[in-house]
């Protein structure tokens, strides 16, 4: 079943929290590689819950730009925040890959030591066009995961190390 697109914030709010109740209370270990999925591990069944959630925000977003409203981007940090999450978290980093949102891209920056979100961080601070984490990001010039390390590359040449704009 498609998770229904929000039509207002208050619908966006309700399924961050839905989200985040998806949550476990600790950390799961990391489940071993698929043969499906090219090596990557397996996901768990709430990371593939939240996904959808995050996936019909991001769709919201560009359905209605009046929903990219500051209200509604700290409801979707609180999901970021919500580490034990993991990989579910993907699509509310990607739902925030719009100019409008940039004020909160520092909110975003102490998750690129976060491998199950560090690539989605750095293609959605370059979708912000949110200049001055260069610093932050350069690291991940080094990363083992190839389109990782070409959007870090693409962010620190835009954006060096240094420069705020």
């Amino acid at each position: 079943m498609e998770t229904p697109i929000p039509g207002a914030a208050e619908q966006i709010s309700a399924a961050c929290e839905r989200a985040i109740n998806l949550a476990p209370s600790d950390s799961p270990a990391t489940l071993p590689p698929s043969k499906d999925l090219s090596g990557v591990s397996e996901w768990y069944s709430f990371e593939l819950e939240a996904w959808p959630i995050g996936e019909s925000i991001r769709r919201a977003f560009v359905k209605n730009r009046k929903l990219r409203r500051p209200e509604v981007f700290k409801r979707i940090i609180q999901v970021l925040e919500c580490r034990n999450l993991r990989r579910g978290r993907q699509s509310f980093v990607m739902a925030l890959e719009f100019s409008e949102a940039r004020e909160f891209a520092s909110n975003l920056v102490p998750l690129l030591d976060d491998s199950e979100v560090a690539g989605q961080v750095v293609q959605t601070l370059l979708r912000m066009k949110a200049a001055g984490y260069g610093s932050s990001v350069e690291p991940l010039i080094h990363s083992d995961t190839a389109w990782i390390r070409r959007l870090a590359k693409r962010y620190v040449d835009r954006y060096p190390a240094g420069t705020s704009g």
